[in-house]
């Protein structure tokens, strides 16, 4: 008997680790031959305050754009916003700062973030001039009400916010059921749902996670081939307790949107700032019922559908299936789409904000020079634009050839920084409180690195040595070899695997007091000739 035991337990055993060698093999065989849930699998999401998932700072990756298969960088800044400028904190706190917060409509990886309705958007209301407005980003996929509310409130510049804009989109009813951060009581009243991490959220990081999500038909979004739909770790979250979300929205999903509504409009206005609601340019069955929620809890709303309307009358003559300003395959909105959502944005704005009004002339003048910046690829710039971008030409009317070229590269250095030749090596953006060497080239320091960086660079620019001297705090951590130098002399050329118009460097882990580089030349005389130099101390 004992024996027969043993028997099958050894079976057990041997089935068991037969079927974990398969997984694994299986789980290696997407990975290396089939990698197309390699952009779900490795977000770069942490979980932030209050549990609500956030993007890392600072990450570059590449995505497709759903019609063309054109590749484009996916970059998220200092901020984990899906812009490619940083923002400092002195540049948040002497400007005027809308946040646009949402889900995958807003935060728009389906095309190059300059492209986004944020960007545009932001080149319009500076236009006018004026003290600075910055636009910022916020957006998330997958985020519902619940979950935009939480960034707002756990995000530590949001006192500098002037404007708080919540991009609207009918799951989001769906989702904050689902999320459980927060629930009803008894009264009636908003408290916070008893939610703790997932002891399953590691299976996130498996590409058979999302196999099997797409053969149970879960995944359901395509960006050219790849799936997003489940763009945020998988179960990520556990609610305590949940309601069964059928394809129609539940009742109870409309008090508890409400709440959150009122809560974060009264968040914001106890900061300084005016809360609006923006709905998207599709009617849905719950549109008409959110609006009235809206309007009765005092928040100002902008409808898209009104004014796509108004701007192309056709628009309510087609379903959104059918419709020029949504990808054709995907339901998230296009570069056009978007760009009429910059110019709707901007005219709700520029009354509030006290702009000089544009005309509609200028407004058009003023997109046709700012698209037309990105219709061809440029130094430190961006791709081209897409085909159903019409910019008519570019450029200010009368402006001198010489000036437009001037215009669209200010443009591509403030709104396209990255270089997006889709060959999945986008630069690194600078930070704009870390530059330390102003000269022929720009120096900057960012997480313990050294970037040289040029706009416009040609390659004789490298053809020179780069030197850099490092004086440490403690002249004991210098190598034997420099203690009677009193410097680290690390001097270098551009590497074979450096493109672009950047170099970066590791600085090493000991303390600097102050560090000196620039660009030298052998003069043939066993001497040397310094083209530039700058230094900084820390």
């Amino acid at each position: 008997m004992k024996t027969k035991i043993a028997g099958a337990l050894a079976n057990m055993a041997l089935a068991l680790a037969s079927c974990l060698v398969g997984l694994l093999l299986c789980e290696a065989g997407l990975r290396l031959f089939h990698p197309k849930y390699k952009h779900l699998a490795e977000a770069a999401i942490i979980r932030g305050p209050n549990l609500v998932p956030v993007r890392l700072p600072n990450r570059l990756g590449v995505i497709r754009q759903p019609d063309t298969g054109a590749r484009h960088a996916l970059f998220h800044n200092n901020h984990g916003f899906r812009q490619h400028r940083n923002f400092s904190a002195a540049d948040l706190e002497s400007s005027v700062n809308i946040g646009f917060f949402g889900d995958s409509y807003t935060e728009n990886v389906g095309m190059e973030a300059q492209f986004s309705f944020t960007e545009p958007l932001d080149y319009l209301l500076n236009v006018a001039g004026g003290k600075g407005v910055n636009v910022l980003n916020f957006g998330m996929f997958g985020y519902g009400t619940s979950q935009s509310l939480l960034r707002y409130e756990t995000w530590d510049f949001r006192e500098t916010l002037d404007h708080a804009f919540y991009v609207y989109y009918r799951n989001d009813l769906r989702d904050n059921l689902a999320d459980g951060l927060f629930r009803l009581d008894d009264a009636g009243q908003l408290v916070r749902g008893d939610v703790t991490p997932s002891r399953f959220s590691l299976l996130s990081r498996l590409h058979l996670s999302y196999l099997l999500m797409d053969a149970g038909g879960r995944l359901v979004t395509h960006v050219g081939g790849t799936m997003v739909e489940a763009e945020w770790p998988l179960f990520e979250y556990r609610p305590a307790g949940g309601e069964y979300l059928n394809p129609e929205i539940p009742r109870s999903a409309f008090p508890l949107f409400r709440q959150l509504l009122r809560r974060w409009k009264e968040a914001a206005e106890g900061n300084g700032a005016s809360f609006h609601l923006v709905q998207l340019p599709l009617e849905t069955s719950d549109s008409a019922e959110v609006a009235a929620i809206a309007r009765e809890e005092g928040v100002e709303t902008l409808n898209l559908q009104d004014c796509f309307g108004k701007r192309d009358p056709a628009h309510l003559r087609t379903s959104w299936q059918s419709s020029p300003y949504r990808f054709k395959r995907d339901q998230h909105w296009n570069e056009a789409g978007n760009r009429l959502a910059a110019v709707c944005l901007h005219r709700f704005l520029e009354g509030r904000l006290g702009l000089p009004r544009l005309t509609e002339e200028q407004v058009d003048q003023a997109l046709r020079l700012y698209y037309s910046a990105f219709e061809a690829p440029a130094a430190g710039g961006a791709r081209g634009a897409s085909p159903r971008i019409k910019t008519g030409g570019g450029g200010a009317r009368g402006a001198s050839p010489r000036m437009k070229r001037a215009q669209g590269d200010a443009i591509r250095r403030k709104y396209g920084a990255i270089d997006g030749t889709g060959a999945g090596r986008p630069s690194w953006t600078p930070s704009p409180d870390k530059l330390v060497v102003r000269s022929r080239f720009d120096v900057h320091l960012h997480d313990g690195w050294l970037a040289y960086f040029k706009e416009g660079c040609k390659p004789a620019d490298f053809d020179a040595h780069f030197f850099l001297h490092l004086f440490p705090v403690d002249v004991q951590d210098l190598p034997p070899d420099r203690l009677k130098h009193g410097f680290d002399n690390w001097d270098f050329r551009r590497g074979a695997n450096e493109e672009g118009c950047l170099i970066r460097r590791k600085l090493p882990d000991y303390a600097i007091e102050l560090l000196r580089t620039g660009q030298f030349v052998e003069d043939g005389n066993g001497g040397y000739e310094v083209l530039w130099q700058g230094e900084h101390a820390f």
